[in-house]
């Protein structure tokens, strides 16, 4: 008889099917996450002033520094591409809560400026 078959202590689970476990329940989180926030969002880009259509969903606390937030939807806000490249570019900031007050800093005029050629 082997050890687990005489001990009341459960037989561990293999590694790649926790790992898939892990996988399949981050992937509903992420597809729940997307469609309240994509609701809450209508479809528009958050940063004040404009009204474009978002098409990125950006995470206030980036993905990788926080496990915990990953898919919180106080962590998610839906923006255009092109403020999602100025922040991710360091030109303008996105903090706060998404689904209280968000709080954009920096140069968020700057794709004005550049469409009109200043």
């Amino acid at each position: 008889m082997g050890y687990y078959q005489t001990c009341k202590i459960p037989k561990p689970e293999i590694g790649a099917v926790t790992r898939k476990r892990r996988d399949l329940l981050d992937a509903q989180a992420e597809r729940i996450c997307r469609t309240l926030t994509r609701t809450r969002d209508d479809g528009r880009c958050q940063v004040p002033g404009c009204r474009r259509s978002a098409q990125h969903l950006h995470h206030i606390v980036y993905r990788s520094k926080s496990r915990r937030l990953r898919w919180q939807t106080a962590n998610c806000v839906w923006i255009c591409r092109s403020h999602h490249a100025l922040e991710h570019a360091g030109e303008i900031t996105i903090a706060g809560n998404a689904d209280g007050q968000l709080v954009v800093t920096g140069d968020v005029d700057l794709l004005q400026r550049v469409r009109l050629g200043r």
